[in-house]
């Protein structure tokens, strides 16, 4: 193969996204300061921006997020796009506001010496949500974000965060398996003292 064979070699098309995209409605009708919408640096509730709004630009966002969430849960972006950049930690919104996220590794931590293990994990899910008022006239926004991961020990989580130290932190939290984490090492020094861990309470991990 010549120089310019190898300059020019068409590249390999990237690899079709494997998530799953669960579409979802909220009405604001009876549920009016649900949604709070994060616009050019200010707060607002979704309801006020469709009272407000005169014109389809009118209707434009940075982000959006649900109030009282339990758990809380990743902020909407205005596209699918916008909400896997900002989950993976690329071309975060410029509103004036923090910004978490959660990249596309997890690290385990051990409750006891603190060792680590680090491993990928996939996007299994997104969610698009449309928040829509049909009185006193239809209006409605279409918001993004990712909704579910996936790790190969862990197996399928919620991306959420948590306030640690005054500060948000992005967590992910297992549906099956426990939150907190002993290294093999601990789990069996605690087994031979005679207090091994519970299965229900630990994920014990193997370091590399």
């Amino acid at each position: 193969m010549g120089i310019f064979d190898s300059l020019f070699k068409s590249k390999p098309p990237p690899e079709d996204p494997t998530w799953e995209i669960v579409e979802k409605q909220l009405s604001l009708d009876h549920q009016k300061h649900q949604v709070r919408i994060r616009k050019g640096g200010r707060e607002l509730y979704a309801d006020d921006l469709f009272q407000t709004a005169k014109v389809p630009g009118d209707l434009t966002f940075g982000r959006f997020f649900l109030l009282d969430e339990k758990p809380p849960k990743a902020h909407f972006a205005p596209s699918l796009k916008e909400a896997v950049d900002w989950f993976r930690g690329k071309d975060h919104p410029k509103d004036g506001y923090d910004t978490i996220w959660w990249g596309d590794r997890v690290t385990y931590e051990c409750s006891v010496c603190k060792a680590c293990r680090t491993t990928p994990f996939r996007i299994t899910q997104v969610e698009r949500l449309v928040v829509a008022r049909m009185i006193p006239q239809p209006m409605q926004i279409v918001g993004w974000r990712v909704a579910e991961v996936e790790s190969e020990l862990t197996g399928k989580g919620i991306p959420s965060r948590r306030l640690e130290a005054h500060k948000l932190k992005a967590i992910i939290i297992w549906h099956e398996a426990p939150n907190h984490c002993l290294c093999r090492i601990c789990a069996q020094k605690l087994t031979d003292a005679g207090r091994p861990p519970d299965p229900a309470d630990f994920f014990v991990f193997d370091m590399e």
